[in-house]
């Protein structure tokens, strides 16, 4: 149907040229030679037809276009002499022109304005020496083919230089457009519209290598499904800021659904674009940080915990400690322990290693919900117990019986022993965290004092005060 229509549209200015013909025939102004003004009428309109044209140029239009414009130019120009009203028909020479630049691009403008001045100059001596007819007396005759020619010029011109225009308008909206979209194509970033009704319009696609799946908006409808339930609320947030009026940049770190099923790390900036009628909506780029992010975390744990045993380290564990003295009640546990450089003289620092990672595994296992286990060097462990309400003692004894699990290591049964100092603040309190902790300390010489494998729970501050004043602290063997 759309060929039909294209035929069509292409015959309809041959038709309507052979119909005024046929009707200056019939009421006897249609020239002496009615079959060749017939003939050439019919080919100049096959030469009207893409298909035609197409065959000269051998499947290109953009070949021959010069001598294809030539074929043209003289068969509509021997048409309109040979009628007799050749001077008179001198614009229709720039509409064959403007179907030729249509067919074969506008730059062929040029030539056909050449071709127009040497078809008129052509046709108006074939009058003066009486090669043809024409029905306007001479020297009216040239007068109205030099007007005809000079506004055939024109037009052709006009013609012309605004199709050259619109054609390099055109080829750079073309580049502007292959440019940008390999870079989108080919960018890691991935790029979506997301419309005020909550439909996304465009994703781009690089969303496959991100989530696993096709750049298809359908699939990305349901947001919830998309990011981490966590960050919903900042994805929103996100959105209201952005609606705000202005030119403003708005990001955020969010995690999205990778194609593992797990959640990637990204970095979303989002703008404003509601009112621009070529996008109606707001403008995502989502950037996968992921790898970044982990290493900054990686760092962050690093600079905060044990690297052997994963606990938190000395300065974090002083951190925890203040903030769980500011907070309210709370005991702390001190564990040593015990024959700990005996086992790395005996079978190696790979055995105490082990040693200390079982040890540490332990602490967590058995010590209250919510404590926090610290390894403060060599084999030396802390325990926080927030609001202990009188189960600090309790924590201790399920600690050493936990402790007491033999660890196996190359064929060999080691047993773990630990001393353990109980210290808990004292209701209304002022003492800070470092008294705490060195009452817990003092506890745990004690219980080392006393045998091993067990634990005493530290006096209140003053009593320990009276203790620690007359003398030194007690000199302990090396443990």
């Amino acid at each position: 149907m759309s060929r039909v229509r294209n035929l069509a549209g292409y015959s309809l200015d041959a038709i309507a040229v052979m119909a005024v013909y046929l009707v200056m025939y019939l009421t006897g102004y249609g020239g002496d030679q009615p079959l060749w003004c017939l003939a050439l009428g019919v080919f100049g309109a096959l030469q009207m037809q893409p298909g035609f044209q197409r065959r000269l140029a051998r499947g290109d239009l953009r070949r021959y276009a010069a001598p294809r414009m030539v074929l043209l130019m003289a068969t509509a120009t021997a048409f309109i002499y040979a009628t007799g009203w050749g001077a008179t028909m001198m614009c229709g020479l720039s509409l064959v022109v403007a179907l030729h630049m249509r067919l074969s691009g506008a730059h062929g403008w040029r030539q056909g304005l050449f071709w127009t001045v040497l078809g008129a100059l052509a046709g108006q001596t074939a009058i003066a020496v009486g090669w043809v007819e024409s029905y306007i007396a001479a020297p009216a005759v040239h007068l109205v083919a030099l007007g005809g020619v000079v506004l055939s010029a024109l037009l052709i011109r006009t013609i012309g230089v605004t199709g050259e225009e619109r054609q390099h308008a055109e080829g750079t909206t073309r580049s502007t457009e292959r440019r940008y979209r390999a870079l989108i194509r080919d960018s890691a970033d991935v790029f979506a519209i997301y419309h005020t009704d909550g439909t996304l319009g465009y994703v781009s696609p690089a969303v496959r290598q991100l989530t696993g799946l096709d750049p298809n908006p359908r699939h990305f409808e349901a947001l919830k499904g998309c990011v981490h339930p966590d960050d919903l609320p900042i994805g929103q947030a996100l959105l209201h800021r952005a609606a705000v009026p202005g030119e403003q940049l708005e990001s955020a770190e969010i995690r999205v659904r990778a194609a593992d099923g797990g959640y990637r790390w990204t970095e979303c900036t989002i703008r404003d674009h509601t009112g621009d009628p070529d996008l109606r909506g707001y403008v995502i780029n989502v950037r996968d940080i992921h790898d970044r992010k982990s290493s900054q975390e990686r760092l962050a744990h690093a600079a905060t915990h044990d690297a052997l045993t994963g606990l938190v380290n000395r300065a974090e564990f002083g951190r925890a400690l203040d903030a769980a003295c500011t907070a309210g009640e709370t005991a702390v546990l001190f564990v040593d322990l015990d024959g700990f450089k005996k086992v790395n003289d005996t079978y190696g620092h790979d055995a105490g290693d082990a040693l200390l990672i079982a040890a540490a595994e332990a602490l967590v296992r058995w010590s209250p919900r919510g404590a926090t286990v610290g390894r403060f060097g060599g084999d030396e462990f802390g325990v926080i117990i927030p609001w202990p309400s009188g189960g600090a003692e309790q924590a201790a004894e399920r600690i050493l019986a936990g402790l007491s699990t033999p660890v196996h290591f190359a064929g060999r049964e080691l047993v773990i022993r630990a001393s353990i100092g109980v210290a808990v603040s004292a209701p209304g309190s002022t003492s800070g965290a470092g008294e705490l902790l060195r009452r817990a300390d003092f506890a745990m010489y004690e219980a080392k004092r006393a045998g091993v494998h067990g634990f005493e729970v530290a006096p209140p501050s003053r009593a320990l005060h009276q203790v620690l004043v007359p003398s030194a602290r007690p000199a302990v063997q090396a443990r």
